[in-house]
């Protein structure tokens, strides 16, 4: 028998300490709830775990992001909404007053009310809000900058999801009057001139016009009956003889040359009358004509597409008409942007749906690798805790051995 080493002593004290650091970490898991705690649990779990818990970050923000994109996509939609039904309005109004029933008094009524509704959808497109965002204010959607947001194009970047390329792009579009007529009048006089042997138009003009003889919208031939015969009628009505050989040719590189016009001119003041007709002639080969009464640089708003009563003597239900035609043409421009607006907040609403359920099914993932599973850890926990219990009482046990050496010193 020996006193200096107790060896059973020893083994019970290392069981002892073994069964209490797993009785600790057993605490420890039951406690947190997860069986990783630091990365001496499970070093490639833990990595794992962390790449998985940054994606679901990711994956829950971008649902919220998504969210939000619909918020600003319903704020334009409850706009358009409205912008609509007064382009509604308009038609009734317009239809209204092309009936032969109406003075000019009461076309003058009918008209106030047409600007009054333009004025609204003016200030409805420049003051719809969203975070200091103008989604459909003025310019919002041209390239040189907006005044109305921060001095930059509209062009907003939705992050839809935790990586780089998870984007959706929405555009802010130009809702005001001048913006829902913009794709109307496509070929504009604006950057004509007419001369004694030349009708001169810029490059915009006339690549814009080449574009609708291309897709067959516009018949050259036919465009150049039309502005010969415009020159004519007006002439006829002003007392001037057209010269037999005068005629308008369109190229179908959308290039407008006159021949045979000098004697068209040769009376000053309907030269003048005829020069301005053979622009608004011209101005309408895109099938859009604007009143006489507001000529191309009077209005730059849009209110030149709306207008109904003239003080020229054209013949307003012909204006009325037009006016029909033109307001059908703005709700096809707004119906257009309403559309993309209702398919990007559909895309959206599907997204948010694979994002919920990619996020639930990585965390459950992450939850089989980082989460305490409770009854088994209980059971462990119940047979370190007996066996704590076991080896203590054995330490003392094995601590009173030693007392037979005693007995043989007596």
């Amino acid at each position: 028998m020996v006193i200096q080493h107790n060896i059973p002593a020893t083994n019970a004290y290392r069981n002892l300490t073994s069964n209490r650091s797993g009785l600790s970490k057993n605490l420890e898991k039951l406690s947190s709830g997860f069986r990783i705690n630091r990365a001496a649990d499970d070093a490639a779990g833990l990595a794992i775990s962390e790449a998985m818990r940054s994606k679901i970050n990711g994956l829950d923000q971008a649902t919220a992001n998504a969210n939000d994109a619909i918020g600003l996509i319903q704020t334009e939609e409850g706009a358009l909404t409205e912008t609509h039904s007064m382009l509604q309005r308009m038609t009734t109004l317009a239809t209204q007053a092309a009936n032969g029933t109406y003075n000019s008094t009461s076309r003058a009524s009918i008209q106030k009310e047409m600007d009054e509704l333009g004025n609204e959808i003016d200030r409805i497109a420049n003051n719809t809000d969203y975070n200091g965002i103008k989604p459909l204010a003025e310019d919002s959607n041209k390239a040189t900058g907006s005044t109305d947001n921060n001095g930059k194009p509209l062009n907003m970047t939705m992050q839809i999801g935790p990586t780089k390329g998870e984007v959706l792009d929405l555009k802010g579009q130009d809702m005001t009057l001048k913006g829902i007529f913009s794709d109307l009048d496509t070929v504009s006089s604006s950057g004509a001139s007419v001369s004694n042997t030349a009708l001169t138009a810029d490059a915009t003009a006339t690549a814009a016009l080449k574009k609708l003889i291309d897709d067959k919208k516009v018949d050259k031939d036919q465009a150049g009956k039309d502005l010969t015969n415009a020159v004519k009628d007006v002439a006829t009505r002003n007392g001037v003889k057209v010269n037999s050989s005068f005629a308008v040719k369109v190229s179908s590189q959308g290039v407008v040359s006159i021949e045979g016009a000098g004697s068209v001119f040769t009376n000053a003041d309907a030269g003048a009358t005829i020069k301005a007709a053979l622009l608004d002639a011209y101005d309408s080969l895109d099938g859009v004509q604007k009143s006489n009464e507001y000529p191309e640089n009077a209005h730059t708003d849009g209110k030149e597409y709306i207008q109904i009563t003239s003080k020229s003597g054209e013949d307003v239900t012909a204006n009325a008409n037009r006016v029909v035609k033109n307001i059908q043409s703005a709700i096809d421009h707004v119906s257009s942007y309403r559309a993309e607006l209702g398919a990007k907040q559909n895309r959206l609403e599907h997204t948010i749906n694979n994002l919920q359920v990619t996020s639930e099914n990585t965390t459950a993932a992450e939850s089989r690798i980082r989460d305490t599973d409770m009854a088994k850890e209980m059971a462990a926990y119940t047979k370190n805790n007996i066996l704590s219990q076991a080896a203590q009482s054995m330490l003392a046990q094995a601590n009173q051995s030693g007392q037979g050496v005693l007995s043989l010193l007596q």
